[in-house]
C-alpha cells in the first residue's frame, strides 16, 4: 500500500504521458482540396525485401536498396484499418464496489491508472488517426463501455476517498474530453466529416445510443452543459424512426424494472412472472449489501427518466400513453415504506456506518428525484395549456390530465405530501385558472385533501421548526432514524402505509410584540449582529432565543443562516393606509361596484357547506320514548277562515269529492250520530291525531252501518271448476264470465287516493 500511495502523489493527472507506447504514428493525412476525411484515399508506400535479393554478393558500394527492396504503392482510403497498429493496448475500467473496504478496493488505483493513459493515448491521436480507431479496433469500444456501465455518479463521489477520488475525477474528466471530440466531426478546415456520417459511424459501432446518451447526461449534466446541449442537438434532431423505438424500448424497461424491484422488496404475487434484471432475489438472512444493490439501481433508473424527459420533451407525451406516472406514486410509498422498515434496527448500519450513510443518502435522492419526475408531467400539462391558449379543447384535455395525476396521488399519502411540499399543489392550480376554465371545486377538494393529511401536519412542523429549505429538509427526514421508526410504527399493519393515530400539535406564531422582545434579548447578548439576520434566525428556531443563544454561541447554526450577512437589518413592513371612516345610514354596504355584487356566492358556499356537514345531533334528541302521549299538549289554535266553500263551488271535481263516500271527511260520535268538521274534536293544529281516536271513530261508525250483525253468508262462486279437458259446470262458466266482466282495468282501484287519505291522517309517514 505504501508503494502504491508513492505511485499516486507522483502522478500527473493532468497530463499523462504514454511511456509505454511502442509506436509513434507519423503523420501521413494530407487533403490540401479540404475534402472531407470519408471521401478520401492515400498512397501507402510499402517497402519489402526481395525474393531473389544477392545478399551474399553485395559489396559495400553497391545500392542495397535497389537490388535488395522493392517499392509497393497502394490507394487505400483514409478511413481504413490498414493504418492501425500493430502493438498497442487498450485497458478497460475496473469499477469501484462501495459495498467494499478500501483495502479491498485497493486495484481499483492502478488498474484505472492504466485506463487513463488509454484515454490519454486517444486524445494524443490526430484526426485521421483517432478515427481510424474508434471505427475499426473494437478494443477502443470495448475500453469506453466499460466506464460507461460501470459509472460514479457525481452524488457518490464524496464517498470516496482522497486517492480514489483524485484518480476517478481525472478519468471522469478525460473521458469527457473523448466523447466530445466523438460528437465534434471538425477540428480543423481540412480535418472534417459531415455530421450525418459522423453520426452514422458512432451508431453502427455503438458508441452512441439512447443509454449511452442519458448516461452522459447523468454525468455531465451539471458541470460540463454546454458538452450536454450539444449532444442533445446531435442525437435528438428531428424525428427519427429508430429514435423513437428506443424511447418505446426505455419507457417499457422503466416500467418493468420498477415491478422487479417492487417484487423483490415487498414480494411478488403467486401468479407474477419474474423477469431477471440487475439485482438478485432477496436473500434469506438480511444482507446490507443487497439494500444497497436495491437502492443504488432504483436511483440509476428514476435518474436516467428524470433525465430523458428534461432533455426530450416528446418523451413525456409517451410515458403518459404508458401509464408511467401513475405508478410512480405507488412504487414510492411501498418499496420506501419496505427499506425502511428493513433497515429499522439492525445492527448491520452500527457495524457498517460508511455503507449505512450511503444507502440512506441514496434513498433521500431516490424519493427527490420521484418526485421532480412526478412534477415533470405536471408542468408538461401546463406548458400545454399555455401553448393552447385560445383552443378550450385542447386546454381542458391537458387541465383533466393534471387533474387525474393529482387525484390519483391523493391515494398515497407520504407521496403527494412530500410533493406539495416541494412543489405547492395550490400554486400550480393558481396557475391553471390563470390561463384557462379549471374547476374549482376538484381543486379545492384535492387540496383540502393534502392539507387534512397527518403526514402534512408533520412535515409542516419539520420544516418549520429544524430547517428552512425542502431539499435539506426531505434529506433529512429520511435519513433521520427517530422519524424513520415513527413511519414504522404509525404504519404498523404489513407493508401498508397510513395515518397514525398521533395528533401533532400546532404551531401558533408569536404576536409582534413577542417577536419584538425576542429580538432585544439576542441583541442585548450580541450587539454585533443585525435584527434582520436575527429575525430569521429565529424563524429557523421557532423562536426559541435560548436555543438560538446556545447555539451562536456554540458556532452551530444551519448552513442557510451562514450565508446571509450577520449585520443584515430588518426594515419593517409599510404601514397600512388609514381607511376613511363613511357614515352610512342602514347597513354598510360590502362591494364596491354592482359585479362584485353579482360574483358573490359566499351563500351558495355556506349552504353547500351546512348541507355537507350535516345536522349535529346530540343525545338527547336521540331517545324515543314509545309510551309518550302529546294528547295532553294539544292547544287550540285558531284557524283563519280562507272560503273554503266559496273555493269548493269552483272546483269542477266538487261533486265528485263529496258524493265519495268511502273516505268521507264526516265522522260520527260514539252513539253513531254523524258529526261535522265543525263539532269534530280533532284540532287541525296537530301534526298527527291520535291512531287510537281515529280507530274508535272507525269502530263506532262501521257499527252505526250495521256491518257489525251477523250478515247471511254468500254463495260460494267456483271459477276453479275440474282439471282441464273434464268438462265444465254450468256455474263455473257464468262465474268465469262474471269474474272477468267485472274486474277492473286498473289494480287496486283507489289505491292512491286511500294512501292520501292515510297520510293526511297521520296513519302512514309522510
Amino acid at each position: 500500500m505504501e508503494e502504491l500511495s508513492e505511485i499516486i502523489k507522483n502522478l500527473d493527472l493532468e497530463d499523462v504521458v504514454n511511456e509505454n507506447v511502442g509506436y509513434e504514428y507519423i503523420n501521413v493525412f494530407k487533403n490540401p482540396n479540404k475534402l472531407p476525411i470519408n471521401h478520401i484515399h492515400l498512397e501507402k508506400v510499402v517497402v519489402e525485401l526481395r525474393k531473389e535479393a544477392p545478399l551474399e554478393s553485395i559489396k559495400p558500394n553497391d545500392d542495397i536498396e535497389k537490388q535488395c527492396f522493392e517499392r509497393k504503392t497502394q490507394v487505400i482510403p483514409a478511413l481504413s484499418k490498414c493504418w492501425l497498429p500493430e502493438s498497442q493496448q487498450y485497458y478497460k475500467y475496473q469499477p469501484y464496489n462501495f459495498t467494499l473496504s478500501k483495502k479491498e478496493n485497493s486495484s481499483y488505483l492502478i488498474s484505472n491508472r492504466l485506463f487513463l493513459q488509454t484515454l490519454h493515448y486517444l486524445l494524443s491521436c490526430n484526426y485521421h488517426q483517432f478515427w481510424c480507431l474508434v471505427l475499426y479496433e473494437p478494443k477502443v469500444a470495448v475500453c469506453l463501455h466499460s466506464f460507461l456501465l460501470n459509472p460514479i455518479l457525481p452524488h457518490q463521489i464524496k464517498n470516496l476517498d482522497d486517492e480514489t477520488c483524485t484518480v476517478y475525477l481525472a478519468v471522469f474528466s478525460q473521458f469527457r474530453r473523448v466523447y466530445q471530440r466523438l460528437t465534434t466531426f471538425q477540428e480543423t478546415e481540412s480535418e472534417y466529416m459531415p455530421d450525418g456520417v459522423g453520426l452514422q459511424f458512432l451508431l453502427e459501432n455503438k458508441l452512441l445510443n439512447l443509454p449511452i446518451v442519458i448516461t452522459l447526461f447523468l454525468f455531465y449534466h451539471e458541470t460540463n452543459q454546454d458538452f450536454v446541449n450539444d449532444l442533445v442537438s446531435l442525437y435528438f434532431n428531428g424525428t427519427s424512426v429508430f429514435r423513437d423505438k428506443e424511447i418505446e424500448e426505455m419507457l417499457d424497461q422503466v416500467i418493468l424494472t420498477l415491478e422487479m424491484i417492487g417484487g423483490h422488496v415487498c414480494g411478488f404475487e403467486p401468479d407474477a412472472v419474474i423477469i431477471p434484471i440487475a439485482v438478485e432475489e432477496k436473500p434469506p438472512v438480511f444482507n446490507l449489501a443487497w439494500v444497497f444493490s436495491v437502492v443504488d439501481y432504483l436511483l440509476n433508473t428514476i435518474s436516467s427518466l428524470r433525465m430523458l424527459l428534461k432533455f426530450y420533451k416528446p418523451a413525456i407525451n409517451v410515458a403518459l400513453s404508458k401509464g408511467i406516472p401513475y405508478r410512480l406514486s405507488y412504487t414510492y410509498e411501498k418499496v420506501f415504506y419496505q427499506l425502511y422498515d428493513f433497515l429499522d434496527g439492525r445492527k448491520e448500519l452500527e457495524q457498517n456506518r460508511q455503507l449505512s450513510g450511503i444507502i440512506f443518502e441514496e434513498i433521500a435522492l431516490g424519493r427527490s428525484e420521484f418526485i421532480d419526475v412526478y412534477y415533470a408531467f405536471t408542468t408538461y400539462c401546463l406548458d400545454k395549456t399555455l401553448e393552447f391558449s385560445g383552443d378550450p379543447v385542447h386546454q381542458e384535455e391537458y387541465v383533466e390530465i393534471y387533474l387525474k395525476l393529482l387525484t390519483t396521488a391523493l391515494e398515497d399519502e407520504y407521496f403527494i405530501c412530500d410533493y406539495h411540499e416541494r412543489y405547492d399543489v395550490g400554486i400550480q392550480n393558481e396557475m391553471f385558472s390563470s390561463c384557462t376554465e379549471i374547476d374549482q371545486t376538484r381543486t379545492d377538494y384535492i387540496l383540502n385533501c393534502i392539507t387534512c393529511l397527518r403526514r402534512h401536519n408533520r412535515l409542516w412542523k419539520t420544516l418549520r421548526c429544524e430547517v428552512k429549505t425542502l431539499q435539506k429538509a426531505i434529506q433529512k427526514y429520511a435519513s433521520n432514524r427517530k422519524v424513520k421508526s415513527e413511519i414504522v410504527q404509525e404504519n404498523g399493519l404489513g407493508t401498508q402505509p397510513g395515518p397514525s393515530n398521533h395528533v401533532e400539535e400546532t404551531f401558533v406564531p408569536p404576536s409582534e410584540e413577542e417577536i419584538e422582545n425576542c429580538i432585544r434579548m439576542v441583541i442585548d447578548m450580541f450587539p454585533h449582529l443585525g435584527d434582520g439576520f436575527i429575525l430569521q434566525c429565529l424563524e429557523a428556531y421557532n423562536y426559541n432565543t435560548s436555543d438560538l443563544i446556545g447555539a451562536i454561541l456554540e458556532q452551530n447554526l444551519p448552513p442557510h443562516l451562514v450565508d446571509i450577512p450577520f449585520d443584515q437589518i430588518r426594515i419593517p413592513p409599510e404601514p397600512k393606509p388609514e381607511e376613511p371612516i363613511l357614515a352610512y345610514k342602514g347597513r354598510k354596504p360590502d362591494y364596491d361596484d354592482a359585479l362584485k355584487l353579482l360574483n358573490d356566492k359566499r351563500d351558495i358556499k355556506e349552504i353547500k357547506t351546512f348541507i355537507l356537514d350535516g345536522i349535529q345531533y346530540t343525545n338527547e334528541f336521540d331517545v324515543y320514548d314509545d309510551e309518550y302521549d302529546d294528547r295532553a299538549d294539544e292547544a287550540t289554535v285558531p284557524v283563519p277562515d280562507h272560503g273554503s266553500e266559496d273555493i269548493l263551488k269552483f272546483n269542477p271535481n266538487y261533486e265528485d269529492v263529496v258524493s265519495d263516500t268511502s273516505y268521507s271527511e264526516d265522522e260520527y260520535d260514539d252513539e253513531g250520530k254523524p258529526v261535522g268538521a265543525s263539532d269534530r274534536p280533532h284540532n287541525k293544529a296537530n301534526f298527527c291525531e291520535d291512531p287510537a281516536v281515529i280507530r274508535a271513530r272507525r269502530e263506532a261508525r262501521y257499527r252505526s252501518q250495521g256491518k257489525g250483525q251477523t250478515s247471511r253468508p254468500k254463495a260460494k262462486t267456483d271459477v276453479v271448476g275440474k282439471q282441464k279437458g273434464q268438462g265444465q259446470e254450468k256455474n263455473v262458466l257464468q262465474n268465469r264470465h262474471k269474474k272477468s266482466v267485472n274486474k277492473s282495468s286498473r289494480a287496486n282501484h283507489n289505491r292512491k287516493s286511500g294512501a292520501q287519505w292515510k297520510r293526511n291522517k297521520g296513519m302512514v309517514p309522510s
